[in-house]
């Protein structure tokens, strides 16, 4: 067995505050950054199972995970990342599902992150300490980049799905499939019916109510569900970007918790109606435990995935809620702490790129033979800029400088070409609310 009893003797037992208690470090299950503390230290768990705890300078929280690493680990190694529910620790998910057994006996790597604390919800920072351990890992081990799978319980499988919508970048971590289980997919309904908001509000969380921090509950959701109405709205919801992620939903029909079965059957239709790829899983259950998940069936549906990215020709949606590389665009805000939208694709046949919907986007940079344009001949870019700001649009890939560009049929002087990048820059003042560029080899 992988999995050995000493490691329910060191299981978390930390409890939350109660409602009206404000929330403490302690109480949330987490450490801050020490400078008395090593940057690095672990111990063996059981098994093949370390606990690592990073101690990262400039960083507010420690970040203690939970790695498998199987004496059979294949090269490169496919990653079962699992998020663990509210108000557990790392070595919970190792105690409560086989998951950990079945990729392991597979010769996947097993990655099992505290975020920060134990009832960080997704939030910002505990994603940021996540990316921090899985650069660790990533720098010790071969890590498979196009098969690595996110697996979340409760508070983790909201989690999961909203660290896949966030972590987009090509040359970083993204997962290849998520399952979700039975997962706080909307915050702001989670916030309504959790019976302790005190969590939420906390100065070391968000900082106030989804009214009071709109952008920080949604930017770690994936929908919103309006708590009153019980409808979807779709300002700032991050589900569009699950459009090339296969995602599987689980729940217990019976659960108790049954505004998070709302949630996760709301995530689910959400993304068949986006044409994203999602199953909806049912068991005959009445409790709200790992245990109603199938790890075999898990497992080897996850080994069937392998990661997927937008072709040429595709109409991908993105929502960037920080500045950074989203497929193949780089977006840089406007204006930080608020969503840039785009919508976007590629089309060979007319050799022509669709920037639209855009908002808050100070720069949109992308290489033009991502999206399958051909620099010898006439491209167009279209574009669609909805706050009236404008934004500067940063065309890679071009061998020689162009004879011409246009807009809106006529020669401009508001375009540049370098030669050292191979980049051409337009500047889309955003005085019209649709502009037409054409660069001219």
């Amino acid at each position: 067995m992988l999995i050995v009893t000493a490691l329910a003797a060191c299981a978390a037992t930390l409890q939350p505050a109660q409602q009206g208690q404000t929330p403490t470090i302690a109480s949330l299950g987490g450490a801050t950054v020490s400078p008395y503390a090593p940057p690095t230290s672990a111990s063996v768990v059981g098994g093949r199972l370390l606990e690592i705890t990073l101690n990262v300078p400039g960083q507010t929280w420690q970040e203690t995970f939970v790695v498998g690493v199987p004496s059979n680990l294949q090269f490169p190694a496919p990653v079962l990342t699992l998020f663990h529910g509210y108000g557990e620790h790392p070595r919970d998910t190792v105690l409560s599902t086989d998951l950990v057994d079945e990729a392991m006996s597979r010769g996947w790597l097993v990655f099992a992150p505290l975020g920060a604390h134990e009832f960080n919800y997704g939030i910002d920072y505990a994603q940021e300490n996540i990316e921090r351990a899985f650069e660790f890992i990533g720098e010790r081990l071969p890590l498979d980049l196009d098969r690595i799978y996110g697996v979340g319980f409760s508070m983790g499988g909201g989690a999961a799905a909203s660290y896949a919508a966030r972590h987009l970048d090509p040359e970083g971590v993204r997962f290849a499939a998520i399952v979700n289980h039975t997962g706080t997919s909307s915050l702001e309904l989670t916030y309504a019916t959790s019976g302790n908001t005190d969590i939420f509000e906390s100065s070391l969380m968000f900082d106030g109510s989804p009214a009071d921090q709109p952008f920080s509950y949604r930017r770690s959701s994936t929908i919103n569900i309006d708590p009153v109405s019980g409808q979807l709205d779709l300002d700032g919801e991050m589900a569009p970007n699950l459009s090339h992620v296969e995602v599987q939903n689980w729940f217990a029909l019976y659960d108790p918790l049954q505004d998070l079965v709302q949630q996760t059957e709301e995530l689910h239709d959400r993304l068949l109606q986006l044409g994203a790829s999602s199953s909806e899983h049912r068991v005959n259950s009445s409790i709200h435990q790992w245990a109603t998940l199938d790890a075999l069936a898990v497992v080897d549906w996850l080994s069937q995935q392998t990661l997927s990215e937008p072709v040429p020709g595709d109409v991908v949606r993105t929502l960037a809620d920080r500045s950074g590389a989203w497929h193949s665009l780089e977006i840089e805000q406007r204006t930080t702490g608020a969503f840039t939208p785009v919508l976007w694709s590629g089309q060979p046949s007319v050799n022509a790129l669709y920037l639209i919907d855009m908002k808050n986007a100070a720069a949109v940079a992308t290489d033009v033979s991502h999206h399958g344009l051909d620099t010898t001949a006439p491209i167009h870019v279209i574009t669609e800029v909805l706050d009236g700001q404008g934004a500067e649009l940063r065309l890679e890939g071009f061998t020689a400088p162009p004879s011409a560009v246009q807009y809106r049929g006529n020669a401009v002087p508001s375009w540049s070409y370098d030669s050292q990048t191979g980049v051409v820059t337009c500047t889309e003042t955003g005085s019209t609310r649709w502009g037409h560029w054409i660069v001219k080899p």
